[in-house]
């Protein structure tokens, strides 16, 4: 059954928690705003930045035999570098913070140095050149779940310290906020094919193709700046996060 996002709105606000009030109302009335996982992601990524992160991600949890982090993805600020080495490292298969997550409601705090000497000793040394390749050496995640009971996680990822308790109380109820929003932009607004101009995509299958922006330019004689623009339309119109985001969902509905 499609459920109707709209009807969530009334609770964002008057369930923000009291700690750190101040914060929690400002990024309440501001997913309200969201109407797209485009939104979302430019939400997500300023409100990492606020928080002393690098990186965020939202996941669902992986079903039987799925062991990609990139098929699980929702919305992420992650490298595709290091989404990409991540799987090809085979990570996932052996992460303690997955195991932890689905056996526990409780956020997960890690230090990379930590997680990484409890991993399969053939995944150590992939994951700590990983983690350090990128910056990553400490972060929080949480267990979320929606309306439907679809569950996931979302991670924060960086070099600060570790939360507060009023940090943590905020992230846990924001998370849940968040993941929300994220399924119902992934699920049940992608069932409907968006409409997309003709040279949107144009854009976006030579995106697809491989070509770069400049690439893109020459061969439809345009501006460098019109193709981005086009693309950016594609992204707003897919509810994308990014470029590749939105081939993969472009390509899923058949309009590449």
């Amino acid at each position: 059954m499609t459920r109707m996002c709209g009807n969530l709105e009334q609770n964002v606000v008057e369930t923000a928690p009291a700690s750190g009030s101040r914060l929690a109302e400002h990024y309440a009335r501001a997913l309200l705003e969201c109407h797209s996982g485009y939104d979302l992601f430019r939400l997500l990524k300023q409100m990492t930045l606020d928080m002393g992160f690098r990186y965020f991600l939202v996941v669902r949890f992986p079903l039987a035999g799925e062991t990609n982090l990139g098929d699980l993805s929702l919305l992420s600020n992650l490298p595709a570098e290091l989404v990409q080495a991540y799987d090809q490292a085979d990570l996932l298969r052996s992460s303690p913070i997955l195991e932890k997550l689905q056996d526990s409601t409780r956020p997960v705090e890690w230090e990379a140095d930590d997680i990484n000497a409890t991993r399969k000793p053939e995944a150590v040394e992939a994951a700590e050149r990983l983690y350090a390749d990128f910056g990553i050496r400490a972060g929080i995640c949480f267990s979320v779940h929606d309306t439907e009971d679809r569950r996931g996680a979302i991670s924060f990822s960086g070099d600060r310290p570790a939360c507060s308790m009023d940090e943590q109380l905020f992230l846990s109820w924001i998370c849940n906020q968040v993941f929300e929003r994220a399924t119902f932009f992934a699920y049940e607004e992608g069932t409907t094919k968006p409409q997309l101009s003709a040279r949107e995509l144009e854009c976006l299958g030579w995106t697809a193709a491989g070509k770069t922006s400049s690439e893109i330019a020459v061969i439809l004689d345009l501006s460098e700046h019109t193709v981005n623009h086009y693309l950016t339309g594609c992204c707003q119109k897919l509810s994308a996060a990014n470029r590749a985001h939105a081939v993969a969902k472009g390509i899923r509905l058949g309009l590449i």
